[in-house]
């Protein structure tokens, strides 16, 4: 439950902390007291987006703090959404929310630092808010249709659905894609096959390149080759220089003879003999092995050409065209493969459609139960809040469509969302003997606010969520009607934590707390102030609020209200 809101520059609001209790609380003043400024203010602390408009003038921040408690173990949903980011569990859960005059804002979990959406995933499990506004989203079909759901616990199987209708959308997609692309996909198979087989013809190998491009080179230079080496072999081999370097080998092992130092250049002397030798006959072999090959030359221009002329077609080099031939491949061999394809997309369709069809249709037989069920428990619910010649119902419906889901068991086909194939609608008679139509076309305000008190006293079975706030819900409620509304949202306070903000004294009397909230003027500027109302000031309120004045009758009716009210059940 709330235990405490504190706020701090919000506003008129220059510093306000509120505590909270079990059970019902009023909220009470005069209009533009702050009432709903302080709802405002703790909305933000829940999550929702504000500005720098709030920020009290000459304030540098306008924060606000909201601290849970609770008696019994902590809500398993809140304790996954704070395992999910790193949050430990307390005794107490403090949320709170900073704003920046420059527009700067911030959100924290107990100090710790959290998006918003984190902020307001908590929130939406600690807290829920019934404004004046709701009068307006209980009309809208999309909001009927998440009552229906909340209440039966339907909530998993419309996930369910969800989920086939998605994959039933994704194959629908790809289908379609298939299809459209399979025109173009044939007019390029002709393409696809030359190409693959002008590159397989080619028999690629990814180095072959250079292994050519250094033949080429030896066989256009054949003739040189030859004549060069035959000019090395001859003068190497040739009787001068062998009868010159032998002369030469005589003449130091003479000399070592006479002077030692010289044996080492008569041994390199008579080696590089030695070594000569070998080298003339290496170039020998080596100028009887160059052949000119004119055919083997020709076939290799002609190999390096097409080399060529593929690199220009399909990449810059061979390697590239080894690649762009085998995505090539891989792209004919999908489109010859495409009927194939088609058919099993074809099945994947007929298959999610009925995975979906099956799955909505057995949402659609839930939500019927969980319809009559919830219809018979608002309508009993709202002859309790003074609506006697009521009438409710809820009524599902279905639009056949061409393109729909086929349920089990029918030939039509439905109209369909990740929600199923039901559209809902409220049907309301206010008045006996009218027939039932739909809510938002004949509730007045005064009808919606009592409607929507019976529904959320039906669902408060069903809702786990801590803390109710009703802000102004009994706005066009007459006199007569006021204590009926606030038996009720009394009953509901046995079962959640109910705050109200209220105009209706028959409403304020039957609260276990009342808090007046008043603006006070001080050093020239307006603040806001919640004070704890005790017996007699609870009178002189309730007063205030039946006859605009604090008269001896008008107390003595306050007294009697509340007299009553504490008799009450």
């Amino acid at each position: 439950m709330l235990a405490e809101l504190c706020i701090e520059n919000f506003a008129v609001i220059e510093k306000l902390l509120v505590r909270f209790n079990p059970g019902l609380t009023v909220l009470t003043g005069e209009t533009g007291a702050g009432k709903s400024i302080i709802i405002d203010a703790l909305q933000a602390s829940l999550g929702s987006r504000i500005g720098a408009d709030v920020v009290r003038g000459d304030a540098r921040y306008a924060g606000v703090e909201a601290v849970f408690a609770w008696a019994e173990k902590i809500p398993e949903a809140l304790t996954a959404v704070l395992e999910e980011h790193g949050i430990e569990e307390e005794e107490s859960l403090i949320l709170r929310r900073e704003v920046q005059a420059s527009g700067r804002s911030s959100a924290r979990i107990n100090g710790r630092a959290v998006p918003l959406s984190v902020l307001g995933a908590a929130g939406a499990l600690l807290v829920d808010i019934h404004g004046q506004s709701d009068h307006l989203s209980i009309l809208r079909r999309d909001r009927q249709l998440d009552v229906l759901d909340r209440y039966g616990n339907l909530l998993g199987m419309r996930a369910q659905v969800a989920a086939a209708v998605r994959e039933y959308g994704a194959v629908r997609v790809e289908l379609r894609v298939l299809q459209e692309g399979q025109a173009e996909a044939e007019r390029r198979l002709d393409l696809l096959r030359f190409q693959v087989k002008e590159i397989e013809d080619a028999e690629l190998v990814d180095d072959e390149e250079e292994a050519l491009e250094a033949e080429r080179n030896l066989l256009s230079n054949a003739e040189r080759l030859t004549l060069r080496a035959t000019t090395a072999h001859e003068a190497l081999a040739g009787d001068a220089l062998r009868e010159a370097l032998g002369r030469a080998v005589l003449s130091l092992r003479d000399l070592t003879d006479i002077d030692a130092s010289l044996q080492g250049l008569a041994d390199r002397l008579s080696a590089a003999d030695v070594e000569l030798d070998d080298i003339s006959g290496e170039i020998r072999q080596y100028r009887d092995t160059v052949e000119y090959d004119p055919r083997r030359l020709a076939a290799i221009e002609e190999r390096c050409d097409l080399l060529s002329r593929l690199k220009r077609k399909y990449g810059t080099t061979v390697a590239e065209v080894i690649t762009f031939g085998t995505l090539a491949r891989s792209e004919m061999e999908d489109v010859e493969n495409l009927d194939e394809r088609l058919r099993a997309l074809r099945n994947a369709v007929e298959e999610s459609s009925v995975a979906a069809g099956i799955s909505a249709h057995d949402l659609s037989i839930a939500r019927n139960q969980v319809a009559a069920t919830l219809s018979q428990a608002v309508a009993e619910a709202l002859q309790g809040l003074g609506l006697k010649g009521t009438n409710f119902q809820i009524e599902l419906s279905r639009v056949e469509s061409a393109d729909g889901l086929l349920l089990p068991g029918v030939v039509e086909r439905y109209a369909f969302t990740q929600t199923g194939v039901d559209n809902v609608a409220f049907l309301a008679s206010f008045n006996l003997g009218e027939p039932l139509r739909s809510l938002e076309k004949v509730a007045s305000g005064g009808e919606t606010s009592r409607f929507l008190l019976a529904l959320k006293s039906v669902l408060a079975a069903a809702d786990r969520t801590p803390t109710l706030i009703f802000d102004e819900v009994d706005v066009g409620v007459g006199g007569r009607s006021g204590a009926v509304v606030g038996e009720r949202l009394r009953d509901l306070s046995r079962t959640h934590q109910v705050l109200s903000i209220t105009h209706l004294p028959q409403v304020a009397a039957l609260a276990d707390e009342h808090l007046a909230v008043v603006k006070v003027v001080s050093d020239g500027r307006t603040r806001v102030d919640v004070r704890i109302l005790r017996e007699q000031e609870r009178v002189d309120e309730l007063a205030q609020m039946m006859s605009g004045s604090e008269t001896e009758v008008a107390r003595r009716s306050a007294e009697e209200l509340l007299k009553t009210s504490r008799g009450r059940p």
